[in-house]
């Protein structure tokens, strides 16, 4: 049971990272400052420092952004076995039609890469800062793990992929797509149709799928 004082503590949290949140999608990284996240969140610098670095914030923040972005094109489906995200059927009925694996994994990639061409700055500083290492985040943990079990069951459910290699290859297209997200960051692209086609040429690469 939380106490009074953690639920202040909480609560000062948030107006935190809801104020860096506002102000990063508004002013931008290079923008934005410490003492702006105060003055925004009404508390002192000091205060926001414990929350965490202006580097700290943005990565939780864009997280934040990840999750927002992918529960919007994101439909909740419970089969018997587990509650899985699947996109709405709109979105994958393309990609059934065609049958060849690049098409249908390219679909579930289409939420990461809207946003890091939406927010190409604050993809930027984002890649860069994970890249510095010494931050955690989504993109490496739940979202990692849920993104590549979604690739191992497109790859091995025609046969595309061998069980006992799908985990391998997974990863493999994980990463590959993960590696081009920073790139594109770094080159500052904001086209997702032309992220979009080189996720799916790498995949194709990685898959050899027959066409």
């Amino acid at each position: 049971m939380s106490t009074p004082r953690a639920e202040v503590k909480q609560l000062t949290h948030s107006r935190v990272v809801d104020a860096a949140a506002h102000l990063f999608v508004e002013e931008g990284f290079a923008g934005t400052s410490v003492r702006g996240i105060a003055r925004a969140s009404g508390v002192s610098v000091g205060t926001v420092m414990s929350v965490g670095d202006k580097s700290a914030l943005l990565v939780r923040v864009f997280d934040l952004l990840v999750e927002a972005e992918v529960a919007e094109r994101t439909a909740v489906v419970r089969p018997a076995r587990a509650a899985v995200a699947e996109p709405p059927e709109s979105a994958l009925a393309g990609a059934e039609a065609g049958g060849m694996c690049p098409d249908r994994l390219v679909v579930f990639t289409a939420p990461l890469v809207a946003l890091f061409t939406r927010h190409d700055e604050l993809a930027r500083a984002y890649a860069s800062i994970l890249i510095s290492g010494g931050r955690e985040a989504g993109l490496f943990s739940d979202l990692a793990t849920g993104l590549t079990e979604r690739f191992r069951t497109v790859i091995t459910e025609r046969g595309c992929t061998a069980e006992e290699d799908a985990a391998a290859r997974a990863g493999a297209l994980y990463f590959a797509f993960v590696g081009l997200l920073f790139t594109a960051a770094a080159g500052g692209t904001s086209d997702p149709e032309a992220l979009s086609a080189d996720v799916r040429g790498a995949f194709g690469a990685i898959c050899a799928c027959p066409e």
